[in-house]
């Protein structure tokens, strides 16, 4: 494990398409296991970067060009930070409605259910709309 003062960062550009999204786990659990992070938080890290891409690949572009996402990771005083940057449309997680869970799947309206999630697995999770690009960051605690 690295010294609790140091940091350290990667970056990734990806392509908005599915496909591309493989690249961004690889480079996860390659980063986690260089660094000696725990694999649940790994896991974790992976599961919300897969709601937050897939939701910016499928919904987020009025267009059917060819657009960058940015995923950078940084390990920094015992939390790693993940932070995605796109020029889709604005979209800000934090606002997402939690499922009702009193109803039936039936009565539940769609989407949803995975942002509920990113929210139950990180410690925070920050957005800001900068420069007509998302800027989204995820943070999670190594350490309790």
């Amino acid at each position: 494990m690295i010294a609790p003062s140091s940091t350290i960062n990667f970056t990734l550009v990806i392509g908005n398409t599915i496909s591309e999204m493989e690249k961004v786990v690889a480079r996860v659990d390659q980063f986690g296991a260089a660094h000696g992070i725990p694999n649940q938080i790994i896991n974790d890290l992976n599961l919300c970067l897969d709601e937050i891409l897939n939701n910016t690949i499928s919904y987020g572009y009025d267009d059917s060009g060819s657009h960058c996402i940015r995923v950078t990771l940084t390990l920094a005083d015992g939390v790693i930070t993940a932070e995605i940057i796109d020029d889709a449309k604005p979209f800000d997680p934090r606002q997402s409605t939690p499922p009702d869970a009193s109803q039936t799947l039936r009565e539940r309206r769609l989407g949803g259910v995975g942002l509920h999630f990113v929210h139950a697995l990180m410690d925070r999770v920050d957005y800001v709309r900068k420069d007509r690009c998302n800027h989204i960051k995820l943070h999670k605690k190594l350490y309790v």
